[in-house]
């Protein structure tokens, strides 16, 4: 098999976001603690040139040609039960209705000027 090396590094972040962030076997990634040992994988493909014989196999092309990982097992972090310091509230902060909210319109905030010059100008 073809071994898969990134072309730059904006390859490479997207190739690890997709695979070694959500990996098992990156586990250190999300806990930074010393009993979770980082991915050999990664840290080979960054060490060892493509053709020496320690860059990892791991990383190679699937059947349609796309870059992947043979050695990725898809791991929720969200649901580990262990601490949610990475989960985020799904339910938006309701905003107060006199604070304007990115997208806003600018007829409405023009609209709500004309309206305080109406007021102002008694």
């Amino acid at each position: 098999m073809k071994k898969y090396r990134p072309s730059n590094g904006t390859e490479g972040m997207g190739f690890i976001e997709s695979f070694c962030e959500n990996c098992i076997h990156e586990k250190f990634m999300h806990t930074n603690s010393d009993d979770d040992l980082k991915c050999e994988i990664l840290s080979n493909s960054m060490l060892y040139d493509l053709s020496d014989p320690e860059y990892p196999s791991e990383w190679t092309y699937d059947a349609l040609g796309k870059p992947c990982c043979t050695k990725y097992v898809n791991y929720n972090w969200d649901n580990d039960n262990d601490d949610d310091r990475f989960w985020i509230d799904p339910t938006p902060t309701p905003v107060p209705d006199n604070q304007l909210c990115f997208p806003f319109v600018l007829d409405e905030i023009l609209e709500g000027h004309k309206e305080l010059t109406k007021i102002f100008a008694r």
